[in-house]
């Protein structure tokens, strides 16, 4: 109760960042927002609104990154590492690591949330649209999902609607706000957010270098992982199935001009894969965007620039040990994924050992330049994610041979009219709308593993679902073994992203086994593997303290 006392004190003293523009770009005022002060009635007031929660949201970045991988099995520490990366790293928190010891952060962000909810006017119109509610919406949408940051990682979050805006509104929350799991907060941000999925995300253009076309949460891909938390696997599926529809967010094919010859790779690889991670990238659909002209810098480019992170052994080996399938006779093992996640084509300058490991996916995003008015974004959500979670929630529906196809052949008409791909039994008499791939906007929709790793829609023999008298000697059944070759594609296509602990948790809780969780993650340690293990095999390791 303590700790919580000292939250909302801080966020007593902390800027709203909505009253002027000068006070919007003075992101470190902290000068506190009274209701009676300000009231968001006018249309124009939707800039000062949102940047007052982004600004808070940038805090963020960081920690989701750090605490999502360095407690997973992909990202390392090395020799450089400062003493907070090698706390996270060995799951053992001090009160003064910068990266755990932030769940204030987590509540500024609510708090803001909260105060343009309650205090926006939905009613207004400009244009013919009701801008304000866009507003409403999308403020409603990064508190749902900074909420579940909380529960997730704390394991409890205080929940609250109200802003808190004087002593009286600490004490009362502190009081009688109820402190809920991700099980019992899932259902209260479901109902919160769901009226509002089909309302557009604000169109705010650009301030300067910093675009917000891409710092909104999708309501429906934060419903859908709400859902897929809460085990409602067509709820989730139907989500993630219609925000691909309407937002015609497809998986495309690169321009690879790849070949195995004699059992060595010819031929380019096609480098667009990385390019996804900068800030126009059709692939991206939720960033958290910070812009160094107002005083806001992340750190995770300067730790890799500084050998204070790398690719584990165990991410490493998994990417050499993909087999690029070329035809049934020829391949060659190797995911080119690997290239462009990790290795040394940018650090001439640095240790040969290092060059081998070093992270790339977030290496330029603080480019050195002259231009001070630079922006850079960490990702939270992408296509490719989105698609990965479709399959996650349809094969724990029972549908398996659906769920491969997803990596494999590409959901679109053609696949799902396919009865060798997708059996009868999986269609049922009518096909579900979470199914329904037939619009003309699906028709080049790719595999996602078959856009990297050669002509895998062809391959009858080795990337398959074993019959079932295999999988019975394996000791398991399609469904969990489709599952095993998701979280593995997870781990090779959105590595160092941020999802991985998370994505190992969520499993280890649905199968209700702690070693699925501990297995993987002790499996990078070499020193210490078997005391990682023994730790994480206890459940309440899982979380930070608060």
């Amino acid at each position: 109760m303590k700790q919580f006392s000292k939250i909302l004190i801080f966020l007593l003293l902390s800027s709203f960042a909505l009253v002027s523009c000068n006070d919007l770009l003075d992101v470190n005022s902290d000068r506190i927002v009274t209701e009676d002060e300000y009231q968001m009635n006018a249309a124009n007031d939707s800039l000062y609104a949102m940047f007052g929660i982004f600004n808070k949201l940038e805090k963020l970045a960081d920690s989701y990154v750090l605490l999502g991988e360095l407690r997973g099995d992909l990202m390392d520490v090395t020799d450089k590492s400062d003493v907070y990366l090698n706390e996270i790293n060995n799951f053992n928190f001090s009160s003064e690591n910068p990266y755990t010891n932030n769940i204030k952060d987590y509540y500024a962000v609510i708090n803001n949330c909260n105060y343009v909810i309650k205090t926006v006017d939905t009613t207004k119109v400009k244009g013919g649209k009701l801008v304000m509610k866009r507003v409403y919406a999308a403020a409603k949408a990064i508190r749902a999902w900074t909420y579940m940051q909380v529960a997730l990682n704390f394991k409890t979050a205080t929940y609250y609607e109200q802003p808190i805006l004087n002593l009286t509104d600490a004490e009362n929350i502190e009081k009688n706000a109820p402190k809920l799991t991700i099980e019992e907060l899932a259902p209260i941000l479901i109902n919160d957010i769901k009226p509002y999925k089909d309302v557009e995300n604000p169109n705010l253009g650009s301030l300067y270098s910093y675009d917000t076309s891409t710092s909104f949460f999708p309501i429906r891909f934060v419903l859908g992982d709400l859902y897929l938390w809460s085990g409602q696997y067509e709820n989730a599926a139907n989500e993630y199935h219609d925000l691909m529809y309407k937002g015609s967010n497809l998986l495309l094919g690169y321009d690879v001009d790849r070949k195995v010859t004699n059992y060595a790779f010819t031929g380019s690889i096609d480098y667009s894969w990385n390019y996804m991670f900068t800030a126009y990238s059709s692939e991206a659909l939720t960033n958290i965007v910070a812009s160094n002209e107002y005083g806001q810098i992340f750190h995770l480019d300067s730790l890799n620039r500084n050998n204070m992170l790398a690719a584990s052994d165990v991410a490493r080996k998994n990417w050499d040990s993909q087999m690029y399938f070329y035809n049934d006779t020829v391949y060659k093992m190797g995911d080119f994924r690997r290239q462009l996640s990790y290795g040394s084509s940018l650090y001439a300058s640095v240790s040969e050992s290092f060059k081998d490991s070093a992270i790339l996916k977030y290496i330029n995003m603080n480019p050195k330049t002259t231009n001070i008015k630079t922006s850079r974004q960490v990702r939270i959500y992408r296509n490719s994610l989105l698609y990965l979670r479709y399959a996650e929630a349809v094969n724990r529906l029972g549908k398996p041979n659906l769920a491969m196809a997803v990596l494999k052949n590409g959901l679109k008409k053609a696949t799902l009219d396919n009865r060798k791909i997708i059996p009868a039994k999986e269609i049922g008499t009518s096909l579900p709308n979470y199914m329904n791939f037939n619009d003309t906007r699906f028709t080049n929709n790719f595999g996602l593993r078959a856009r990297v790793l050669g002509n895998l829609q062809n391959d009858t023999l080795y990337y398959i679902i074993p019959k079932g008298a295999v999988l019975s000697k394996l000791g398991t059944d399609s469904v969990k073994y489709v599952e095993d070759l998701i979280v593995n594609e997870l781990a090779l296509e959105t590595a160092f992203e941020g999802n991985r602990f998370h994505d190992l948790m969520r499993v280890a809780i649905r199968r209700n086994d702690n070693a699925y969780l501990a297995n993987k993650i002790s499996a990078k340690y070499k020193s210490n593997s078997d005391a990682i293990k023994t730790k994480l095999m206890d459940r309440s390791n899982w979380y930070l303290r608060k």
